[in-house]
């Protein structure tokens, strides 16, 4: 659907993504989190594109204060083509934390961005800090898995961000597996196990609360030496 697109700069470190991309960006700390959220924020408002960011643990206000060292961001926020909010007001606008639900607040979003007609692309972050927001954690994984078939529907980039020190080992492991590409120390790297949304779903245990054990050893040893640097 998007094989014709041009590379988009992510902003960070030369990394250069597709139109459709869902990307798995791992961080320390707010401020290593705000050196990629800003950096790919900044990097889509200079290219034109409609800019979401759904912040957790931070008042979104401050994000724009933040982002306002590099670009315009209150006039971007003025004509919408920066819209940054809460995770609470995102995720939990029915009062619990629902995978179906997020996907259709996500949709409802992106028609809006459609009819607008002002944008050819839209790039949205995510981060996750389980500050705000401390979702289910098998919720939170249909929705990271189910994101894969909400992307096509849409010219779109999407980072979804998470703080290492707040999300344990094995739950990193399972969530990395919803997502191709893993974005960790300016470094862009492919995932090799990923698993489809029918995979995932298809996965002995999946309805227990976990996914498929097969290979943990290799997948648990890829994602130290990924977060360490090893790779």
């Amino acid at each position: 659907m998007h094989g014709n697109s041009p590379r988009l700069a992510l902003g960070v470190s030369g990394v250069e993504v597709n139109v459709g991309d869902h990307l798995c960006g791992l961080y320390s700390g707010d401020v290593e989190r705000d050196e990629i959220l800003l950096a790919f924020i900044e990097a889509g408002l200079a290219a034109g594109d409609k800019c979401i960011c759904v912040v957790d643990g931070t008042d979104p206000a401050e994000i724009v204060t933040r982002l306002a060292t590099r670009v315009d961001s209150p006039g971007f926020a003025a004509s919408k083509q920066l819209d940054v909010m809460s995770s609470a007001a995102m995720y939990l606008r029915s009062g619990s934390f629902a995978a179906v639900e997020v996907i259709g607040s996500w949709k409802a979003a992106m028609s809006d961005v459609m009819y607008d007609g002002r944008f050819d692309v839209v790039r949205a972050v995510e981060t996750w800090s389980r500050r705000d927001v401390v979702p289910d954690m098998q919720e939170l994984l249909l929705l990271e898995s189910e994101m894969n078939r909400y992307l096509p529907l849409y010219p779109q980039v999407i980072l979804c961000m998470y703080d290492l020190g707040r999300f344990g080992g094995g739950i990193l492991v399972n969530l990395l597996r919803t997502h191709p590409q893993v974005l960790v120390s300016g470094m862009l790297v492919k995932n090799p196990y990923f698993l489809t949304p029918d995979e995932l779903l298809a996965a002995d245990g999946f309805r227990q609360g976990g996914v498929p054990r097969s290979k943990p050893t290799e997948a648990e040893e890829w994602y130290f030496d990924v977060t360490t640097g090893s790779t």
